[in-house]
């Protein structure tokens, strides 16, 4: 059995926090978020509160995985969150492609998929530190 890695440690410490931050703004308050801050042009009142779910179960199951002491424990959901990383910024992409998106949208858009980019980087990175 294979202990955690202190870096692997940060990196769901770091996906704890921003899994819970965008859990609030998806799940919590969207209407202000999506509508007011980011001016969204199309109204959608459950797809965001769909995403914020993603995140709380990914927030949480992060929080578990977090305790474990061996790697074995948590290498599938660790791969799992990698995947959903990887799904997020195709759909980003997608999003900025196919989209006519007014300015604080498309920004949004941009600094999230960026977010998401750094995040999958570390997970890759903690995952093959972790193979061997």
């Amino acid at each position: 059995m294979t202990e955690i890695q202190k870096l692997t440690k940060i990196s769901l410490l770091l996906d704890i926090l921003a899994c819970f931050v965008f859990t609030f703004l998806y799940l919590v308050i969207p209407d202000i978020y999506i509508y007011d801050l980011t001016q969204w042009p199309f109204n959608d009142p459950i797809y965001f509160r769909l995403f914020g779910g993603t995140l709380l179960v990914l927030g949480l199951a992060s929080i578990m995985a977090y305790f474990k002491k061996e790697w074995e424990e948590i290498k599938l959901f660790f791969e799992l969150a990698l995947m959903w990383l990887v799904m997020v910024i195709i759909i980003n992409i997608f999003e900025l492609v196919m989209l006519s998106l007014p300015v604080m949208s498309l920004t949004n858009t941009i600094v999230n998929t960026i977010i998401v980019a750094i995040y999958l980087i570390l997970g890759i990175y903690c995952w093959m530190k972790q193979r061997g």
